[in-house]
């Protein structure tokens, strides 16, 4: 018998770096090889890829199959007949399953998102983003490889990709409805202008004095001008500005330097050198999306061109993950390492003289904390001041007022205000509006001088602070009117609840971080009988007006004269009113105090730990808890789904005696939560990450509709107004309770065989170097990183190995996925599901290796464990020309089209799974259930049962119809979205040419706001796939298989300060390789059946 190969044991005892020169790891579990992660290696496959769910209780049992009978019963019922309407007399240009593409902006999760809507036969079912809007324009990542195409993609985030599964809810709020002895009851929107009307009058006698305005910052000019009116009416109202993700310090601090309402707006296509202070520009930022596509234009791997990127930040951000240098530091000291950061950057404004390398200096992940921290600093210093105007210095808009006024000091010192550092005017700022303060108006209610209130949406009742208890005192207000998405926390307090309409069935409007008005049109007539905030506010204000012609009437004030209809028109179909953009504000003066403190990076005392509230990369700040394709999401750092953690170091969970999964109880002033524990490499030591937007509690109505269920954990019961964002003096205690955190990072690691050659084969799958490498490489920068695959000859002629001549087959399509622009930010993911019709199936099903999504990006570290580095890859299929998958098929359910695809036919899949098993790079996926139509589209928050034929039908409408829905025991995987490829190839077909370079877009290409991901014709030589498959930096994932993938790797480039290189680094990647490289895949081959031989031996990559 064949022995197992040993899988080496990393005790979490130990502080050694790993073993090795290439040092990658998935995740902490595989680095301590815990006893569950070798569990699960031990199988052969999956829990439950073979049997049916075990430990369902008789109880249980009973109720399922009650359920089923009953719903089977209703299921034969005949419903009355409907007519069916030939579409023989179709509106003017309108063809039958041919998309339309409308142009619309709103406010999503806080950010203006500027948007193309596809809609099919009147029902939106996918989004883009507006390439041709002004910011979009402005903002267009480069073209790398010379080609001069251009690539009218904006890319998107995943919230706006999402936002298209929400329209169709079947939970959102109905009907009006009102608060009679503490049961609602349903009412109309008839009803309540009437009480509207009526009520508005008897607040106008009082001034509005009794009159509370609850909403968060708009950016919708219609909102702010309402409101605005309200107020003039009622000068005495109170108007409250909250939202529980607080920028508020960085407008406030803006304001302060300007010397009027404004905000802050950076250019990181100008800077060379970005400092990111707590601030997580590529993620969690309101203008992620604009930076994102700004910082990519600046990765182009030149010396001289490419951008430096600084992240200083207590846990791994997805800003943190792509930058070039990374230092832990607690949150709360950040106001500590600014001041340092300014006295440095003074000195050598002054004249001083930058820090230079000792001789024998040691490496950056080789020396102790306080150097590490004296040398980042010393080199982000002597990098800002080399580069002036050219510099930016950002910290997290959460970040006191004195932090952020020594950031816009040391921008105003280097010259980078005016030029990567903007002030813009306040888009939140209503005129005649002066913001109250949440606390002092929830103790006007509790008092009873306050007797009405207007909730504007955002749930405020479950995101408020916790020691605020706005739901209490809502409740004893008697009249109070929530415009309402769902039947949530806050309605249940409030006299009124109205339906909200979604953005994608509203008018609307919205103003662009540069002031662009851009407009927000329906796509469809409201599903469930809602209606848009401007709409609800002119009811309130007793002027009942149409949702257009209150954005009429704004568009009409952003010009200054009545628009004209054939300006209107075009305003609608290009989605902004051109010529809108706003100028800039001049820095009167960014004086302030200096942020106090001390700075220790090595602290770790328990009774003064730091907690730091951060958004949820899925849910951001819970509002989109309903929404299963981001609940089912695997969180971009610590690919955790369905669930909320506590982020913790490792060293701080060893010095609190805590292990991964166990329940930790954190306390402060009395107040406590308890979550589980996920140990986190590269966090700050001392602190201690939390995730807003979980513990939202619904029925589980599949077993008893009394039964309440949570998804995670409410962690704002240990949130105060004082700490909104970072909490200090926090106690952390083990409580012995374990919970099953599900995390997809470790899935798909196969065996014990399997994770020996991953370990061994890793720098090959992840390829990085430095900037210096790349320019000493030259064409051979892979080759010039020390890892080889040589050229693996064939016994007869393929002609595969190069693309076929042949002038019947026009084109040949591949794929190439950047490494040096890819964040790692999951739109790609959210894409690809909207796109593909791809199953939820739910937190247990995930837990047992059954996610469905197409792509997966893996997530590796190097380095140390404490501090170690993150690279980022997107992996789908690779449509290889000698795939291993057709080769074991019985039925040639999978197949390669003579354009090199390698395509699915759904109905000759007989399930044997075979595929799955010879696939090198685990991407197909197989449907264990009918999750569609036996578990619903929206399975694991709703129903786990037979679903109800309206909401079907209302969830149905959310597919693609140019997708197969999957059934049963079918694989499917990533088609390089074919009905695509089609579609432009008809349309190219119709006009009589031939596809145009970037005409043809992959969905996971056109959501990427970096232009990561490139699809086109690879028998095109000038096409942009094509030149970049031939560039020094692109690679084969497991070209040693002789597989011939389409699609190509870009390696990651590291622009790293000399006194900043790591170990790795620092190393000749030619060394120990006895300078032959012929016989290494000989070599190889002979190591791997235990023969030894000389450059086996010596070699270390």
């Amino acid at each position: 018998m064949q022995a197992k190969l040993p899988i080496t044991n990393r005790s979490s005892d130990s502080d050694a770096s790993l073993t090795g020169s290439d040092g990658y790891w998935r995740s902490v579990d595989q680095l301590e090889s815990t006893p569950e992660f070798e569990q699960f290696l031990h199988r052969e496959f999956p829990q439950a890829a073979s049997e049916f769910p075990a430990g369902v209780s008789r109880r249980r049992w009973l109720k399922l199959m009650s359920a089923s009978l009953a719903l089977g019963g209703a299921a034969g019922c005949r419903y009355g007949p409907d007519q069916i309407a030939p579409f023989i007399v179709r509106p003017p240009s309108t063809v039958p399953g041919v998309p339309k593409h409308y142009a619309t902006n709103f406010e999503l999760a806080g950010r203006a998102v500027h948007l193309l809507v596809s809609n099919m036969d009147g029902r939106p079912i996918k989004i883009e983003g507006n390439a041709e809007h002004p910011l979009m324009r402005a903002s267009e990542p480069n073209d790398l490889s010379g080609a001069g195409s251009r690539f009218a993609s904006a890319g998107t985030d995943v919230f706006s990709q999402a936002c298209v599964l929400g329209l169709y809810d079947q939970d959102r709020l109905m009907q009006v409805s009102r608060r009679v002895d503490g049961q609602s009851v349903t009412s109309s929107w008839a009803e309540f202008a009437e009480y509207a009307k009526e009520h508005f009058g008897s607040l106008e006698s009082g001034a509005g004095q009794s009159l509370a305005i609850l909403m968060s910052p708009s950016l919708s000019p219609s909102v702010n001008r309402l409101v605005a009116q309200v107020v003039k009416a009622l000068p005495s109202a109170s108007v409250v500005m909250y939202s529980s993700v607080d920028e508020s310090p960085q407008r406030e601090a803006c304001s302060q330097a300007a010397g009027k309402p404004a905000e802050l707006l950076l250019d990181l296509s100008a800077a060379q050198v970005i400092c990111c202070l707590d601030s997580d520009l590529l993620g969690n930022d309101p203008n992620m999306l604009l930076y994102s596509r700004q910082f990519s234009k600046g990765r182009e791997p030149v010396v001289g061109k490419m951008n430096r990127l600084y992240a200083i930040e207590s846990r791994y951000s997805i800003t943190g993950s792509t930058a070039d240098s990374r230092l832990a530091v607690k949150s709360s000291q950040i106001g500590a390492f600014i001041v340092r950061l300014e006295k440095k950057v003074d000195e050598l404004l002054a004249g001083g003289s930058p820090a230079v390398a000792a001789d024998g200096e040691e490496p950056f992940d080789k020396v102790d904390s306080s150097a590490k921290l004296a040398r980042i600093v010393d080199a982000m210093a002597e990098d800002l001041v080399n580069h002036k105007s050219a510099g930016v210095v950002s910290v997290g808009p959460h970040q006191p007022v004195e932090v952020q006024l020594s950031a816009l000091r040391i921008n105003e010192k280097l010259g980078n205000v005016g030029s990567t550092v903007r002030l813009m005017p306040s888009r939140v700022a209503i005129e005649g509006v002066q913001p109250a303060s949440l606390s002092d108006v929830v103790e006007r209610m509790n008092s009873g001088a306050i007797t009405t209130v207007w909730v504007l949406g955002d749930n405020p009742v479950y995101a408020a602070p916790g020691d605020v208890k706005l739901g209490e005192a809502l409740a004893k207000v008697p009249n109070s009117i929530y415009f309402a998405e769902f039947s949530d926390e806050t309605a249940a307090v409030c006299s009124w609840s109205v339906p909200a309409a979604h953005p994608l069935e509203s008018w609307g409007d919205v103003l662009a971080v540069d002031g662009t008005y851009g407009i927000g049109q329906p796509q469809i007539l409201p599903l469930l009988n809602g209606k848009s905030l401007p709409e609800v506010l002119s009811i309130l204000a007793g002027r009942e007006l149409s949702g257009q012609e209150i954005v009429k009437e704004s568009a009409d004030a952003i010009r200054g004269e009545p628009l004209p209809t054939r300006t209107w028109r075009q305003v609608l179909h290009d989605g902004y009113l051109d010529g809108t953009q706003a100028e800039g504000i001049a820095l009167v003066s960014a004086e302030g105090p200096l942020p106090t403190g001390t700075l220790s990076i090595d602290s770790a005392e328990n009774g003064n730990l730091e907690v730091v509230f951060t958004t949820s990369d899925a849910l951001y700040d819970g509002r989109f808890a309903k929404n299963v394709w981001l609940q089912e999401l695997p969180q971009a750092i610590s690919k955790i789904v369905w669930d909320n953690a506590a982020l913790v170091a490792p060293a701080t969970a060893k010095q609190l005696g805590l292990k991964q999964g166990e329940v930790v109880r954190l306390a402060r002033g009395g107040k406590e939560i308890e979550l589980p524990v996920f140990l986190m490499p590269g966090h700050a030591l001392g602190s201690i990450t939390v995730q807003l937007g979980y513990g939202r509690v619904c029925r589980d109505e599949a077993v008893d509709s009394d039964k309440q269920i949570a998804i995670g954990t409410d962690v704002g019961p240990l949130r105060t107004v004082d700490a909104m964002h970072i909490a200090t003096g926090v106690e952390a205690k083990a409580t012995k309770k374990l919970h099953k955190l599900v995390t997809t990072q470790d899935h798909f690691a196969i065996d014990e065989l399997g994770l020996s050659e991953i370990e061994k084969r890793a720098p090959r799958l992840i390829r990085e170097g430095t900037l210096e490498q790349i320019e000493e490489g030259g064409q051979d920068y892979v080759k010039h990183l020390g890892l080889h695959s040589p050229e693996l000859e064939s016994l007869w002629e393929e002609p595969i190995n190069t693309l076929e001549s042949d002038s019947t087959v026009a084109y040949q399509w591949g794929m190439t996925i950047d490494l040096n622009k890819c964040t790692g930010c999951n739109s790609c993911v959210v894409a690809c599901q909207s796109e593909n019709n791809i199953a939820v199936v739910g937190k247990e099903q995930v837990g047992n290796g059954r996610e469905m999504h197409w792509i997966r990006i893996d997530r590796y570290f190097r380095g140390e464990r404490d501090a170690p580095q993150m690279v980022h890859q997107p992996v789908a299929c690779a449509h290889c020309e000698t795939a291993p998958c057709e080769q074991v098929c019985p039925v040639a359910a999978t197949v390669h089209t003579e354009e090199g695809i390698n395509a699915m036919a759904y109905n000759r899949c007989v399930g044997t799974r075979y595929c799955a098993n010879n696939c090198p790079y685990k991407v197909r996926r197989f449907n264990y259930f009918n999750y569609g139509t036996e578990y619903g589209y929206f399975y694991g928050w709703q129903q786990k049962g037979k679903l109800e034929e309206a909401s079907r039908q209302l969830q149905q409408l959310v597919l693609n119809p140019e997708v197969s829905v999957r059934g049963r025991g079918v694989m499917e995987k990533c088609t390089y979205c074919i009905q695509r490829v089609q579609n432009g190839k008809i349309h190219a077909r119709n006009e009589g040419r031939a596809v145009a370079d970037g005409e043809i877009q992959a969905a996971c290409q056109a959501a990427c706001p970096t232009q990561a991901i490139t699809f086109g014709d690879l028998k095109d030589p000038s096409s942009k796939v094509s030149q970049l498959q031939h560039s020094p930096r692109a690679y084969d994932m497991l070209a040693e298989l002789n597989i011939k993938p389409r699609t190509r790797y870009l390696a990651r480039v590291r622009n790293t300060h000399p006194r900043l290189k790591t170990e790795d680094q620092l190393k000749d990647p030619h060394a120990g390789h006895g300078g032959d490289h012929d016989t290494h895949a000989a070599d190889e081959h002979a190591a791997e059946h235990g023969g030894e031989s000389e450059h086996a031996s010596a070699e270390t990559h």
